[in-house]
């Protein structure tokens, strides 16, 4: 694989990264339990970004690299299913935010309560449903991310996609990229308070059992990042499965070890850890938790397993 940015790559990166510094966002000041920009989100949207998977020489690579950047942000906003899942199931992408969920369709969605669109994995078929937000029921939790659920599915309109191996692939893809976002982040986050924290007189990032730690949560991260570049760029199911594997693997030892790393304050809502750290707790157990997500790897690799 091929680490060095293409010229256009920068760009858009680049173009992102100018986006995102013109909105001055940082962590509420306020305790908070999840923080959705709809303006970015808004913007997002009206200035193209995410169509880019649908641009002459971008696809969902670049449609990745975007998810990431995005989820190191202390904000959420709804960009791995309108990036990568709706332009390959070939969706209007004015229809959008989109929330993503298995089951009936009545299971808390993350990004529901905004959603235009929900895509239902329904076993052998994808189910989109119009939303009505008279529907929707908020929930709470403590996630980070908006949470809804829809009262009941009769009277909207809904439509059957019978492809349900391209959902679940790119879902996958959503779930790695956004993982690493949200793992950059907090890894962010932490190595600038042991750096500045002290203990015994000197910087909590100077003990040599917190920098053992450190780098094995930076090679998580970094290997999260990858795992999902490489299959935005294959588009495979094998690699999209193993990404997704890998990061939901990842996330249990990871939280732990930065709220861990951040001593009491990491457990308030003061501090903003948690709104990366519980972010990937609601991703831990996406489509069925790491578990399937290595069972559907196995059988991509080796179809006489399934």
């Amino acid at each position: 694989m091929n680490f060095e940015l293409t010229e256009d790559q920068r760009a858009i990166l680049g173009g992102l990264d100018q986006l995102i510094a013109s909105f001055g966002i940082e962590a509420p000041k306020e305790p908070c339990v999840a923080a959705f920009s709809t303006e970015l989100d808004t913007v997002l949207a009206s200035d193209g970004f995410l169509g880019i998977a649908q641009e002459d020489g971008f696809g969902p690579l670049e449609a990745a690299m975007m998810v990431e950047r995005l989820a190191r942000l202390p904000v959420s906003v709804e960009a791995g299913a309108s990036m990568l899942v709706g332009p390959a199931l070939g969706l209007d992408p004015a229809a959008r935010p989109i929330a993503l969920v298995a089951g009936d369709g009545t299971a808390p969605a993350r990004f529901l309560p905004m959603a235009r669109l929900l895509l239902v994995d329904r076993g052998d078929h994808v189910l989109a449903v119009t939303v009505d937000p008279e529907q929707v029921e908020p929930v709470e939790t403590l996630f980070a991310y908006p949470y809804g659920r829809l009262r009941s599915l009769d009277g909207l309109e809904t439509r059957r996609i019978d492809d349900i191996a391209t959902l679940r692939r790119r879902w996958r893809v959503a779930i790695a990229a956004e993982a690493a976002g949200c793992m950059q982040g907090a890894l962010d986050l932490v190595v600038d308070h042991v750096t500045t924290r002290q203990a015994f007189g000197r910087p909590l990032g100077s003990f040599q059992a917190l920098q053992h730690r450190l780098v094995v949560a930076s090679e998580s991260t970094e290997s999260t990042k990858y795992l999902a570049l490489r299959a935005a760029w294959s588009d495979s199911e094998m690699d999209a499965a193993i990404a997704a594997a890998f990061a939901q693997d990842r996330i249990p030892q990871l939280t732990y070890d930065f709220h861990q790393f951040s001593g009491a304050m990491g457990l308030t809502l003061e501090f903003p850890l948690h709104l990366w750290t519980y972010r990937l707790r609601a991703l831990l157990g996406e489509l069925g938790g790491s578990g399937d997500q290595a069972r559907a790897a196995a059988e991509a690799a080796w179809p006489c397993v399934a």
